[in-house]
């Protein structure tokens, strides 16, 4: 009987438990999924974790803009493949080098810190919260408790927009929409989107530098703006409300239908878009103000000129449509802003300093025609009634830049001073006369003040002799095949004489490397900008190698390619001028400490994963975002530079070919590398960019390994081509047998697999089945499933060097 007590008390205890352990396991299971878009107070949020709102809409986590070194804390579309932020916390303090935490404090603040422990963005909620959540919504909302258990919001990103305006925010008088700084810096830049602060308005306005006026959506007349009356017609899928509560109280938000996803957003060139989204298809232009982009205040920055119009284009980046140029005399102050299309960051500046001087100026004025300079820095000066005399008046004022005489009755002498903004093309328009340095009117070393204003123009029988001296010129150059014509060399390129690179090189001292193409040197330009100066050698073939790099990467720009800054075609001398590059290439340093290599410090799996993906991405680029293809036709490990912070750029663009959107394929001749080219080049057939994607496969194996596609030291024979043993190996599901031994320890075993995955998927024999450059952008991200059919049918297509049955998984 006391056994049988002891029996029933023993199984009461395992039931009490069992129920204890059930409740538990509810509980943690409950308080996981609670974490998923909810922050509870004292819980921190770490660089590789996100809240994700209830239906995975939203994602609030850490982001770094285009692989820039700077992280932030932002909120982005969770199932968009291309990262589109929407909100960004501390976009003026942004985070160096790495990721920090995001913690709601005990005192109910929400905190970002950097991994010193500092704090560099709080909340600025009044009252103390208990928990943030991620809303569907997109709204990022910090609740707290008042007494009787009643829960308030104490704070939302609603109330902080950056430059995205969403469904379901309400834009207050008072609130701003503020555009980027940049496409890599989120800081506000210098446009921004607001109600009309003045009582009563309920016009929408469009601002540059806090103080000009660009544009405006009219009053509301209950139904729509008065200057956007097509959004009357969009209340089958977009809903706008207004709400009045007194002259300075009132609202204006939006909404869309269920199946459609919306969004406003000030770009970083101005222009207020609007986008919509069919099921997580593809963001659509719904329409932009203001239509003509020349009007938005400052959008080339000083001293340049607007000559284009913004076209409606799905274009989702938002670069300028426009195309700006500096007034002559004049050069981009900011060359990398410049060739990035975010003219409005820098502008331009003089290209020769003025040398003013009351007693003995040297400067000259140019006539200008065509275009519309406003008259808001423009001061009338009436003593003044003749040409001659308004020149006088000017160039006897060191501050004046610019003058015009007016066509009234009588004649107004109106003299510039400061910078020129908002100049644009406009036929017809009456001429100015712009200050220039003497170097910069051709052939003008006089005093302007004892010439006529048409300083800078020669006589007609001299203009004639010299235009025939230059037909003949051009007929020599072209006869030599030594000429570029001026559709070729892109605007913004500089170019330098052999001796300006001469000096920068220390007479070409310092060489980094050399080649059957001729020598690469490191150089200082004045402004101490370093420089890598390439020198090719004087041939036929070198000169299709000038040719090409200057009509490819001298017209684009991407984070991961090789910036070319300008280049010297003096007689024979051909020279190009790229961005230094101190890390030099990754051939350099890939293989160190291998047999017959220097030794020196290992690249991390980390960094060479970085790599790889930068790689990628800049391929994906040139493949699939220029107007026309760019086809590389010789990616290896040698032509991909490094960076300080060994961010990869691809090189050497010398054997490029260029691709037009109506092709494709093109037949070249065999150009590349051993053990890098494709089959279809060797069997001599036409190519695509694939030929690219198969060099990349063969250059991905190598990162992997540390070890040379082809090595005639390798232990055994069967060995010396590394890529089909490599592809045996993935056979046998031995992939760390792929991994370089020296570094084996420290990786990241998932991104070992994608890597893999995309290297031997890269390396087929059949074109067709290869992926392109972005599906190998979304393997290495790891938003294509390494496990998935298609990828899994592609690797089992390879040929069975075992000759046995696969053993165990692929991936």
């Amino acid at each position: 009987m006391a056994r049988n007590s002891i029996v029933a008390k023993t199984w009461l205890n395992f039931c009490l438990l069992l129920c204890v352990m059930v409740t538990l396991l509810h509980k943690c299971q409950s308080l996981a999924i609670d974490r998923e878009d909810t922050l509870p107070m004292g819980t921190a949020l770490t660089a590789n974790q996100t809240l994700l709102s209830k239906n995975g809409t939203f994602a609030l986590g850490f982001f770094s803009p285009n692989n820039t070194n700077n992280w932030y804390i932002g909120i982005w579309y969770a199932k968009i493949s291309e990262k589109t932020i929407v909100w960004v916390a501390n976009r003026e303090n942004p985070l160096r080098k790495m990721p920090g935490v995001l913690k709601l404090s005990r005192d109910g603040y929400l905190r970002l810190y950097d991994l010193q422990g500092r704090s560099v963005w709080t909340s600025d909620n009044s009252l103390k919260a208990s928990w943030a959540t991620m809303l569907e919504s997109g709204n990022l909302v910090m609740v707290g408790t008042r007494a009787g258990n009643i829960s308030e919001i104490v704070w939302e990103s609603f109330q902080h927009p950056v430059d995205t305006w969403l469904p379901g925010m309400k834009m207050w008088k008072g609130m701003k929409l503020t555009s980027w700084k940049s496409s890599s810096d989120p800081a506000p830049g210098p446009f921004s989107f607001q109600m009309d602060p003045s009582p009563g308005k309920t016009q929408l306005l469009l601002i540059s530098n806090n103080r000009s006026q660009y544009s405006s959506t009219g009053e509301w007349n209950g139904e729509y703006f008065a200057n956007m009356p097509g959004y009357a017609l969009a209340g089958s899928y977009v809903k706008v409300e207004f709400v009045i509560f007194s002259p300075s109280t009132m609202y204006c938000s939006f909404t869309t239908s269920s199946m459609i996803m919306g969004r406003a957003i000030l770009e970083k060139n101005g222009l207020l878009r609007g986008y919509y989204m069919i099921q997580n298809g593809a963001w659509m232009l719904d329409g932009f103000v203001p239509r003509d982009q020349c009007n938005v205040c400052g959008v080339c920055g000083a001293n340049a000129v607007c000559n284009g119009y913004a076209r409606l284009s799905t274009n989702v980046e938002g670069n300028a449509n426009v195309t700006c140029t500096c007034l002559q005399g004049f050069r981009p102050k900011n060359s990398h802003a410049w060739d990035s299309q975010e003219y409005w960051l820098s502008g331009c500046v003089h290209r020769s300093p003025l040398q003013c001087s009351l007693t003995n100026s040297t400067d000259g004025f140019l006539e200008v025609k065509g275009k519309h300079l406003a008259d808001d820095k423009a001061i009338p000066y009436s003593k003044e009634q003749t040409l001659s005399g308004c020149q006088h008046a000017c160039l006897n004022n060191c501050s004046c830049m610019a003058f015009w005489l007016s066509s009234s009755s009588p004649p107004v002498c109106r003299l510039w001073f400061g910078d020129f903004m908002n100049v644009r093309d406009c036929p017809g328009r009456r001429s100015f006369y712009l200050r220039l340095a003497a170097s910069e009117l051709r052939g003008s070393t006089s005093k302007p003040r004892n010439k006529s204003i048409g300083l800078h123009i020669l006589l007609p029988g001299g203009a004639a002799a010299l235009g025939l001296v230059l037909v003949l010129a051009v007929f020599i150059m072209w006869k030599r095949g030594r000429m570029l014509t001026e559709d070729d060399v892109p605007t913004s390129l500089r170019t330098f004489t052999f001796r300006k690179l001469q000096v920068a090189t220390n007479n070409f001292r310092h060489k980094l490397g050399s080649g059957s193409f001729g020598s690469v040197f490191k150089g200082t330009l004045p402004d101490n900008t370093l420089v890598a100066v390439k020198e090719l050698k004087s041939s036929a073939q070198a000169e299709k190698q000038f040719r090409a790099e200057i009509t490819t990467i001298g017209n684009i720009h991407h984070v991961n390619l090789v910036r070319l800054l300008g280049f010297c075609a003096e007689r024979s001398r051909r020279l190009l001028v790229y961005e230094y590059m101190p890390n030099g290439s990754l051939e350099s340093l890939l293989f160190r400490g291998n047999d017959g290599e220097a030794q020196g410090e290992l690249l991390n799996w980390k960094t060479r994963f970085q790599i790889a993906l930068g790689t990628a991405r800049g391929l994906a680029y040139i493949h699939e975002e220029c107007i026309d293809r760019i086809i590389h036709c010789d990616i290896k490990p040698e032509n991909i530079l490094l960076d300080a912070e060994f961010c990869p750029r691809v090189a050497d663009f010398g054997m490029a070919k260029l691709v037009g959107r109506d092709f494709s394929r093109v037949l070249t001749t065999t150009r590349g590398t051993i053990g890098y080219l494709a089959p279809e080049w060797i069997s001599g057939l036409p190519i695509t960019p694939k030929a690219d994607v198969y060099s990349f496969g063969i250059t991905l194996l190598e990162i992997i390994s540390g070890r040379r596609n082809i090595d005639l030291n390798a232990p055994e024979p069967s060995s010396y081509l590394f890529h089909p043993w490599a592809a045996d190996q993935v056979h046998r599901g031995n992939l760390m047998a792929l991994v370089d031994g020296r570094i084996s320890g420290e990786v990241d075993a998932h991104e070992v697999r994608r890597a893999i995955a995309a290297s031997i998927l890269c390396i087929q024999e059949d074109e067709n089945v290869r992926p392109t450059m972005a599906q190998v952008v979304n393997i290495l991200e790891g938003i294509v499933d390494t496990n998935a059919p298609q990828i899994q049918a592609s690797l089992g297509s390879l040929p069975d060097h075992h000759g046995g049955e696969q053993e165990g998984d692929l991936i």
